[in-house]
């Protein structure tokens, strides 16, 4: 099973601006996003992406297994195909791929994104990077996380000035001790 962080940044490290405002993410194209998306058997996010996307209105990935992460186990999901875990992550990986997924979105936010750096789960990493600085919000990295290198595989600008990295996790990337 290969986990992908395909998220979109503020050149100063921003998922979201205050309030999680998204205004700022373009929308003169998809970036690549509609063929990744069809390549996906279940997403993964946290409890307060989950609910910045379904306050959005029309739920977006019907059909899309998904899964919830929180530590609230009174959480209850409201969305079609949508479990909760609160659970150990590498537990949560080892049940999807039992059950037959093969490629996982790791949709965000930022603390789930460092918890599964820790556990080393994330296979790769594509990072569209907007060129727009927000100066706060939500980091795309809260700290601390383990120092992880990442392998370049592909880089390609946009005329609107997006740049869209795409990295591969190597095994063992992450140090141990962070």
């Amino acid at each position: 099973m290969v986990t992908t962080l395909f998220i979109a940044t503020s050149l100063d490290g921003y998922i979201a601006g205050p309030d999680d405002d998204l205004s700022w993410l373009f929308t003169d194209a998809d970036y690549g996003f509609d063929h990744f998306y069809e390549g996906v058997d279940a997403l993964v996010m946290g409890k307060g992406t989950y609910n910045v996307v379904r306050g959005l209105g029309k739920w977006p990935y019907a059909g899309k297994k998904t899964v919830v992460v929180t530590t609230k186990e009174d959480f209850k999901a409201s969305t079609p195909d949508t479990a909760v875990f609160n659970g150990d992550l590498t537990d949560l990986a080892d049940r999807l791929a039992d059950s037959g997924v093969k490629r996982v979105w790791l949709v965000g936010g930022g603390e789930l994104v460092v918890s599964f750096l820790k556990a080393q789960l994330i296979q790769e990493v594509v990072v569209s990077l907007h060129p727009v600085m927000l100066g706060k919000g939500v980091p795309l990295f809260p700290g601390p996380f383990p120092k992880t290198v990442l392998e370049l595989r592909e880089a390609e600008s946009f005329d609107s000035g997006l740049v869209q990295l795409t990295y591969t996790v190597p095994k063992k990337a992450a140090a141990a001790d962070a």
